[in-house]
C-alpha cells in the first residue's frame, strides 16, 4: 500500500512540474497605422502550437516555460514576423507592415469598393503612378500594357483621335453599322461616356479598375463588354498640400513610309509601259516576238517616230527627275511640341476636407496649322454636417477643342488622313507651286468640282478650316447616413447631372488651281506655260453643327456592412433612375462670297443644304442588389442581380434580370497550411453571371419611315413625273428585339510564395453569347418595300486565359527590382449567324468557326520568271487539263494565242489539278489574321533616388498581309503613276528576271488575295520607358518642396521587329494612315 501512495505522488509531483513548465503569452496584432488585425495566425516555431486573433485583433498563447520560445506571425498582405519571448516574458505585441502583394488594398467595383484579398471576381486594378507621366492626349492610350487581355487600340494616331478600349473579346456581331464591343465607363460610381474618360487627366485620378467577368453583371444590360471603373481624387485629412506637374516634350514619327526615289519610279513606269505597250502590239498582231524592249530611248514604239508613247520618261527626264526629287511627307511632317500642366490642394480637418485641381494639355500636329488642346478643372468638398450625416459636393469641368485645315478630298467626302496619303504617292518631281501659282498633282482634274489628291500645302497655307469644341460640365452631389440605431446601416442619397454642349464648324472656299504644259521630251518635267486655270471647290461652304446633351442619374443606395466574431456579412441596395436627352441642329451654305469670312450671311448659296435637326431621349430604372459574406477570411461568397428597364425596346419586354454569383476560398489560411510556410496565399475562385449589352437602335420595336419625293422616294404614277411626295418604310418592326445576352463564366487561382516577392493569377474565361442582335441580309420580295428588321438570333462562345505574374526583391539596402510579366489568349466560335446562303455547307460557312479564320485565297507558287518556266507549267497543266492548250492564272493566259508571253506574274497553286486557276483554287491560306496571344514584359528598376521602368509587349499567332493600296495603287481614283512603297524598285523585268517582285504590268493579277502578300504578325514593341530621379528630402525642403522628382518619359517608343518589305511601313500605320507618333517629354512632380 505504501509503495502506491509513493508512486501516485511521485507522479503527481511529476505531472505539476510538467504543468509548471508551460506559460500563457498574450498579446495585439495591429497594423501600420494602429488598426487591430483579426484572424492572424499566430503559431510557436518549430512546433504545432498555433492560435488566430479574436475580432479585436487579441490572441493567447501556451508556450514552453523557463526557456526562450520563437513566435511567428503570417496574415495576408502583410510581411512575415517572427520574434523571440524570453522565458520570463507573458506579453508580445506585434505591429505587422503591409507587403507588395497588396492584398489589403481597396480596390474599387461596382458601387463600392473591397479589399483585394475578399475579390472573387476578375478585377484589374491599375496602377495609377505607373500611367500619370504619360503625355497623352486621351486616358484610354496611356491603359496600353497595363493589364492582359484589355486591348487598347488607336485607328488613327492623329492628334484628337479616339482611342479604343476592348476587354476579353466580346461576344457581339456586326449590326446597325457597330460591333458593339466597347465597355462601359463609370466614373465616381456615374454611368459616363468613353469621350468623358478620355478628357480625364491621369492626375486626378485615385484608382482605377477594369471588370472583365461577371463582376459586371452588377450593371445589367450595359456589363457585357465589361466595365472601366474611375474613382477621382478626394481631400484627406491634414494640412493643405499642394501638388504640381507640368511637363513638355515632342512628339515625332516612329518612321515615315519608305516611298521610291523619283527615278526609281520613272523607271519603274517605264518597266510597266514596256510591258503594257508589248501587249497592245500582241493583240494588234505585231507581236514581235523576242524584242525585248518594245519602245526606245526616246519613247518611239520600235523607233517609229509617228507611233511616241507619250508615258515614256525619256533620257532627259530621268536626268532631271534623279536630281530634283524631294519626299513631300518629311518636308510636311515636322517634329511638334506638346506640354502638360497639372496642379491640385488638397486638405482638411476632422469635419470638412476638400480638394481642387486643374489641368491641361496641348498637343500640336506635325501638319502646320493641326492642334488639339484639354483642359479640366475638379473640385470636392465633403463635410460633416452632423453626427453619421456626411455631405458632399463635387463638381468637375472640361473643355476639348482640336482644329486642322480642310482638305475635302472630292465633291462628298472627307478623309483625315488624305493629306498623309496624297504625300506619300506624289510623285517625287513634282512641284506644288510655280511661279506662285498652286498646282494639281496627281489629279486629272475632272470637271466634278472635287479638290481630288491636287494640293496638300495649298491648304495648308489656306485659312480654310475644320473645328470641334467641346464643354461637359458635371455636378454630383452625396448625402450619406450612418443609422446610429443600427450598426453598421448606412443610407446614401447621390443625385448627377451633366451637360455637354458641343460645337463644329467647316469652312472652305475655292481655289485656282494651274495646269501646265511641262517640258522635257514627253512634257514630264514640271513648268512650261499655263495650259489652263481651273476654279476647285474646296467644299465652297461654310457648315456648322451644334450639339447639346444633359442626362442625370439619381441613386439612393442602402449599404450594411457588420462583423459577427469570424462571421463578416455586407449588403448593397439600390434604386437608379437615369435619364439622357440630346439634341443636334445643323445648317450649310454654299458659295463663300468674301474670303475669310466663315459666317453664313457671307454666302450666297440656298441655305437648306444640308440642314437637320435631331432629339433623343432615353431612359432607364434599376434595381440593383448584392449579398457579400465571409468566415474567417477564408471562404467568400457574393450574390449579386440587377433588373434592368430601358425605353429602347417595347413596353412589357423592355425589362431584363441580370443575377450573378461567385465565390472563393482562401485555402492557404486553413489551419493544415500552417506549416507551409513558403506558400502565403492560395486563393480559388468563380464567377458566372447573365449580362447584357444594348446594340438596338431606339424604337426598332416600332416600323420607322422616311419622307421621299422626286426621284428620292417619290411615288411613280408613270414614267414621266416621281414628284409626289410619300413616306416609306425603311425597315419592318420587330416588337420582340432586346439586348444581346452573355453569361460571363470565370475560374481564378491567386497564389504568393516567398513572402510575398512571387505572385500569381490565372484565370479562365467562357462567354456564352446569345440573343446577338444581327442583320438578317435574306432578300425580300420588292412589293414589300422595306428591308428585314434586324434579329435576335446570334450565338457566339468567346474564350480565354489571362496568366500574370509578379516578382519584387530587393538587394541590398538601396536596390530594388520588379517583374511583372503577363500572358493573354483569346478566340471565340461562331455558332450561329447570318450569312449568305450560297456559303452554307462551303469552306466559306461560318458557323462552327472563330470569326477570325484567316485568309481565303490563292496559294502562291513563285513568279513566272522565264519562258522555260513558263513551258513547264504549261505542259504540266495542259496535261492535267485533258489537252487543253490554254492555261490559265486566275482569266490571263501563261501564254497567249499570238506567243507572247505574260512573264514575271504571280504564279498560283493548282489546287484541284484540272489545269486552270479560278475560283475553285482558292482555300484558306492561314489559321489567323490576328494576333491572339500576347506577352506583356513589364519591369522596373530603383537605386537610391534613381528609377527606371520599362512597359513592353509581344503579340503573335496571326497573318498580316500588305494591303491591296500598299501593293498597288491604281484605280479611276488612283493613278498608274503615283508613287510605290520602295519594294517595287526590285521587280520583274526581262534584264532582271530574279526579283523579288512581280512585273508590274499585271495589276489584277498582283491585287489578286495570295499569301505572296503575306508577312509575320510578330510584333514587340516597347511602348514606354520612364527614368526618374527623385530629390533628396534635404534637398526638396531647402527649395519649398515636400517631395520632387524630375523625369523624362518616351511614350510608344518603338518596335523590336518590322516584318515588312524593307521595312517600307512601321507595324502601326501605312502609308494611308497617320504615322505612328513617338513622344518623349521631360517633367517634374512636386508637392509643398
Amino acid at each position: 500500500m505504501r509503495r502506491i501512495l509513493l508512486f501516485f505522488s511521485v507522479l503527481f509531483l511529476i505531472s505539476s512540474a510538467v504543468m509548471a513548465q508551460t506559460r500563457t503569452v498574450s498579446g495585439v496584432v495591429t497594423g501600420e497605422k494602429g488598426e487591430t488585425l483579426p484572424g492572424v495566425t499566430i503559431q510557436v516555431k518549430g512546433s504545432n502550437t498555433a492560435t488566430t486573433t479574436d475580432i479585436d485583433g487579441k490572441y493567447s498563447i501556451k508556450v514552453t516555460d523557463m526557456q526562450s520560445v520563437v513566435l511567428t506571425v503570417k496574415y495576408i498582405g502583410y510581411a512575415y514576423q517572427e520574434r523571440a519571448v524570453p522565458a520570463n516574458e507573458r506579453n508580445a505585441d506585434f505591429k505587422l507592415q503591409p507587403v507588395a502583394s497588396n492584398l489589403n488594398e481597396v480596390v474599387v467595383v461596382g458601387y463600392g469598393e473591397q479589399k483585394k484579398i475578399s475579390l472573387t471576381g476578375a478585377v484589374a486594378n491599375i496602377d495609377v503612378k505607373k500611367i500619370e507621366d504619360l503625355p497623352s492626349l486621351n486616358l484610354a492610350a496611356s491603359l496600353v500594357g497595363q493589364s492582359p487581355n484589355v486591348s487598347v487600340s488607336t485607328p488613327s494616331q492623329r492628334p484628337g483621335q479616339g482611342t479604343n478600349i476592348v476587354i476579353r473579346n466580346p461576344t457581339s456581331i456586326v449590326t446597325n453599322g457597330k460591333t458593339g464591343v466597347s465597355p462601359l465607363y463609370v466614373i465616381d460610381d456615374q454611368i459616363r461616356t468613353a469621350a468623358d474618360f478620355n478628357l480625364l487627366d491621369a492626375n486626378e485620378i485615385d484608382n482605377i479598375s477594369i471588370l472583365k467577368d461577371a463582376e459586371a453583371a452588377i450593371y445589367g444590360i450595359q456589363g457585357a463588354n465589361g466595365v472601366v471603373l474611375v474613382r477621382t481624387k478626394r481631400g484627406k485629412q491634414g494640412a493643405p498640400k499642394i501638388s504640381f506637374s507640368s511637363s513638355v516634350g515632342t512628339a515625332s514619327a516612329r518612321q515615315l513610309p519608305k516611298m521610291m526615289s523619283g527615278i526609281q519610279l520613272a523607271t519603274w513606269l517605264n518597266d510597266y509601259n514596256q510591258t503594257r505597250v508589248g501587249q497592245s502590239l500582241a493583240a494588234a498582231g505585231q507581236p514581235n516576238a523576242g524584242q525585248v524592249q518594245y519602245i526606245d530611248a526616246n519613247g518611239y514604239r520600235n523607233g517609229v517616230v509617228t507611233q511616241k508613247e507619250t508615258a515614256w520618261y525619256t533620257p532627259d527626264e530621268l536626268d532631271y527627275i534623279a536630281n530634283n526629287s524631294t519626299n513631300y511627307l518629311e518636308q510636311a511632317f515636322k517634329t511638334a511640341w506638346t506640354e502638360r500642366e497639372a496642379v491640385a490642394i488638397s486638405g482638411g480637418t476632422d469635419k470638412v476636407t476638400y480638394y481642387a485641381g486643374t489641368d491641361y494639355v496641348i498637343q500640336n500636329s506635325n501638319f502646320k496649322g493641326v492642334n488639339s488642346n484639354k483642359w479640366g478643372l475638379r473640385a470636392s468638398i465633403e463635410a460633416k454636417a452632423a453626427k453619421g450625416l456626411t455631405a458632399s459636393l463635387n463638381l468637375s469641368s472640361s473643355s476639348y477643342n482640336s482644329r486642322s485645315y480642310w482638305y475635302k478630298y472630292d465633291s462628298t467626302s472627307e478623309s483625315l488622313d488624305n493629306d498623309v496619303t496624297s504625300l506619300n504617292v506624289v510623285q517625287p518631281w513634282s512641284k506644288y507651286f510655280i511661279d506662285g501659282n498652286p498646282v494639281a498633282v496627281n489629279s486629272s482634274l475632272s470637271s466634278g468640282g472635287g479638290i481630288d489628291n491636287i494640293n496638300v500645302f495649298l491648304f495648308q497655307n489656306s485659312d480654310n478650316y475644320t473645328s470641334q469644341r467641346s464643354n461637359v460640365m458635371n455636378v454630383l452631389g452625396k448625402l450619406s447616413y450612418d443609422v446610429p440605431f443600427v450598426k453598421g446601416l448606412n443610407l446614401t442619397g447621390t443625385l448627377n447631372e451633366n451637360y455637354n454642349n458641343g460645337w463644329g464648324q467647316q469652312y472652305g472656299t475655292s481655289f485656282n488651281i494651274y495646269t501646265y504644259s511641262g517640258t522635257g521630251g514627253n512634257n514630264h518635267i514640271p513648268g512650261g506655260t499655263i495650259t489652263n486655270v481651273t476654279l476647285r471647290k474646296n467644299g465652297d461652304r461654310v457648315f456648322i453643327n451644334s450639339t447639346y446633351a444633359r442626362a442625370y442619374q439619381l441613386d439612393g443606395i442602402i449599404n450594411y456592412n457588420r462583423s459577427f466574431g469570424k462571421h463578416n456579412i455586407s449588403f448593397l441596395g439600390v434604386y437608379e433612375q437615369r435619364e439622357d436627352y440630346n439634341t443636334a441642329l445643323r445648317g450649310q451654305a454654299d458659295n463663300v462670297i468674301i474670303g475669310g469670312k466663315d459666317n453664313i450671311n457671307f454666302t450666297t448659296g440656298t441655305t437648306s443644304a444640308n440642314q437637320a435637326s435631331s432629339i433623343a431621349n432615353n431612359g432607364y430604372l434599376s434595381y440593383i442588389g448584392r449579398l457579400n459574406y465571409s468566415y474567417a477570411d477564408k471562404y467568400f461568397v457574393q450574390l449579386s442581380t440587377r433588373i434592368d428597364g430601358s425605353t429602347d425596346f417595347l413596353p412589357g419586354r423592355n425589362y431584363g434580370y441580370f443575377p450573378a454569383a461567385s465565390v472563393g476560398w482562401v485555402v492557404s489560411n486553413e489551419t493544415f497550411m500552417k506549416k507551409v510556410t513558403w506558400l502565403d496565399l492560395l486563393k480559388v475562385r468563380a464567377s458566372v453571371g447573365l449580362l447584357g449589352s444594348n446594340n438596338s437602335l431606339k424604337y426598332q420595336y416600332d416600323e420607322s419611315y422616311k419622307f421621299g419625293t422626286g426621284s428620292s422616294g417619290g411615288a411613280v404614277f408613270n414614267e414621266a413625273a416621281r414628284n409626289y411626295g410619300i413616306l416609306y418604310n425603311l425597315a419592318l418592326a420587330n416588337p420582340y428585339i432586346t439586348w444581346d445576352h452573355t453569361t460571363k463564366t470565370n475560374y481564378g487561382l491567386d497564389l504568393a510564395f516567398l513572402r510575398n516577392r512571387l505572385t500569381t493569377s490565372v484565370d479562365y474565361y467562357w462567354n456564352h453569347g446569345y440573343n446577338l442582335l444581327q442583320t438578317i441580309s435574306s432578300a425580300v420580295p420588292a412589293t414589300v418595300a422595306a428591308n428585314l428588321p434586324v434579329q435576335n438570333s446570334g450565338i457566339v462562345n468567346s474564350f480565354g486565359w489571362e496568366i500574370s505574374a509578379g516578382w519584387r526583391d530587393k538587394i541590398g539596402k538601396d536596390f530594388t527590382y520588379s517583374f511583372s510579366p503577363f500572358f493573354a489568349w483569346s478566340d471565340n466560335k461562331q455558332i450561329a449567324r447570318d450569312q449568305s446562303v450560297g456559303n452554307i455547307g462551303t469552306p466559306l460557312d461560318l458557323i462552327g468557326k472563330s470569326s477570325d479564320v484567316g485568309t481565303y485565297g490563292y496559294q502562291s507558287a513563285g513568279i513566272i520568271r522565264t519562258k522555260e518556266q513558263a513551258d513547264a507549267i504549261i505542259a504540266q497543266r495542259t496535261a492535267a487539263a485533258g489537252g487543253d492548250s490554254k492555261v490559265l492564272v486566275n482569266g490571263l493566259a501563261i501564254k497567249d494565242a499570238s506567243g507572247i508571253y505574260h512573264l514575271g506574274m504571280i504564279n498560283f497553286v493548282d489546287q484541284n489539278g484540272d489545269g486552270i486557276i479560278d475560283a475553285n483554287d482558292q482555300v484558306y491560306l492561314n489559321k489567323k489574321n490576328d494576333n491572339h496571344y500576347s506577352l506583356g514584359l513589364n519591369w522596373a528598376v530603383n537605386y537610391k533616388s534613381l528609377s527606371l521602368a520599362v512597359v513592353m509587349g509581344m503579340s503573335w499567332g496571326g497573318i498580316n498581309s500588305i494591303g491591296s493600296y500598299d501593293r498597288i495603287q491604281q484605280s479611276s481614283a488612283n493613278p498608274i503613276t503615283e508613287n510605290k512603297p520602295v519594294y517595287w524598285a526590285d521587280h520583274w523585268t526581262p534584264s532582271n528576271p530574279d526579283a523579288k517582285y512581280p512585273n508590274p504590268y499585271y495589276l489584277d493579277n498582283i491585287k489578286t488575295t495570295s499569301d505572296f502578300w503575306f508577312v509575320s504578325g510578330f510584333q514587340w514593341n516597347i511602348n514606354t520607358i520612364n527614368l526618374g530621379y527623385s530629390l533628396p528630402q534635404k534637398w526638396a525642403s531647402k527649395i519649398g518642396m515636400s517631395s520632387a522628382r524630375l523625369y523624362a518619359v518616351g511614350y510608344n517608343m518603338f518596335s523590336l521587329t518590322n516584318p515588312y518589305p524593307n521595312g517600307f511601313r512601321d507595324v502601326q500605320s501605312g502609308i494611308q494612315q497617320y504615322p505612328a507618333i513617338r513622344t518623349v517629354s521631360v517633367g517634374l512632380n512636386a508637392t509643398f
